[in-house]
């Protein structure tokens, strides 16, 4: 059966929605990513790339967030195997993601452990939300979502704060982290009502007719998150004391599109579910055929509209293969590295 709507969780209780999600949201990873290079010669792939990228990311973030409320348990007992989970995984992609790059594709690369390869930043602001969490969730949520933006809003600004340590990105999409972190399972699933949908249809529709009549403002700097206001052309002639502007207008989009997606996702069993457990065997195994997709201009073909539309098809394989075994076992294993102290929050 392609999709049951009447089973919405399994025998132990794993809502199937939030795969679905994450299905849904690695292949759009994987999809964007092989649109990339085709944006100058398609107008299609230039709308496609903006839309998807103003709120894949941020979509896949507020489910991390929404999931991290197990980070800390009800006795606040902070689960620090999640923390050490997610640097074993950033280490062992950097250094296979580098060493691809080095050795197998010949690129000149200065390596650093401290500036992430490709697209591992993910992982990496995974490590810092997860240290801050347990100090944000003291404070009152409003008072943490208005600092998170604002501090979103001022990174722009710092010139240093692009790629190190994924500084940018880390305060960039902390606001959907905490959103997720605070967002009420009940709340997301009033989403599934009609006016969500919508809104979600009105919001994609707005996105994409912004960035096709006035592509200036499809400013991929400004949704890739990680480049100061200074050096993005786009905003040059934006008085500085206003560029700040087309963050927040990144922040109303992705917030738009994020309801809008969300309201449309499946909350039954569908014949991709199970997939939608494996996610992170997709999101760094991808990025290895990503860079040879570049460097060898593997894209050229699939220019035309039967080849974008082919290219459709190969991501989405791509991202049902990536998902089975054997791919995922690596990841498996990393997964089960375990440590057995467990450290007690402090009593705020």
């Amino acid at each position: 059966m392609l999709y049951d709507k009447n089973v919405r969780s399994d025998s132990a209780g794993r809502l199937y929605y939030f795969d679905n999600a994450k299905f849904i949201l690695i292949f759009l990873v994987v999809l964007a990513h092989a649109l990339s290079p085709l944006q100058s010669r398609s107008a299609f792939c230039r709308v496609a790339w903006v839309v998807i990228n103003n709120f894949h990311m941020p979509a896949m973030i507020f489910i991390s967030g929404f999931f991290a409320k197990r980070y800390i348990s009800r006795a606040r007992e902070i689960k620090v195997q999640r923390v050490v989970t997610n640097v074993l995984l950033y280490l062992a992609a950097q250094l296979s993601v580098a060493a691809f790059e080095r050795f197998v594709l010949k690129a000149e690369i200065g390596f650093s452990l401290l500036s992430a390869r490709s697209s591992l930043w993910f992982l990496q602001c995974l490590i810092w939300w997860y240290i801050l969490l347990p100090v944000l969730r003291n404070f009152p949520p409003k008072a943490v979502m208005i600092l998170a933006v604002l501090f979103g809003l001022y990174v722009g600004y710092e010139d240093k704060a692009n790629n190190f340590l994924a500084l940018s990105r880390m305060f960039v999409h902390l606001p959907f982290f905490m959103a997720g972190y605070y967002v009420k399972q009940e709340q997301i699933e009033q989403l599934s009502a009609r006016k969500y949908k919508w809104i979600g249809l009105a919001s994609f529709a707005v996105v994409a007719a912004v960035c096709l009549i006035w592509p200036r403002t499809a400013i991929g700097a400004i949704i890739t998150c990680n480049t100061p206001y200074e050096k993005i052309a786009a905003l040059e002639a934006v008085p500085q004391a206003l560029q700040w502007v087309a963050r927040l207008w990144f922040y109303v989009a992705a917030a738009a599109l994020i309801v809008g997606f969300l309201a449309f996702v499946p909350r039954g069993r569908a014949i991709f579910t199970k997939l939608g457990k494996e996610t992170l065997s997709v999101y760094i195994l991808h990025r290895f055929l990503y860079l040879a997709y570049q460097q060898y201009q593997w894209y050229l073909p699939f220019a035309s509209p039967l080849g974008i539309a082919g290219m459709c098809l190969i991501a989405l394989a791509l991202t049902v293969a990536f998902s089975l075994k054997p791919f995922t076992l690596p990841f498996h294993w990393l997964q089960g590295v375990k440590i057995s102290e467990k450290k007690k929050e402090n009593a705020a």
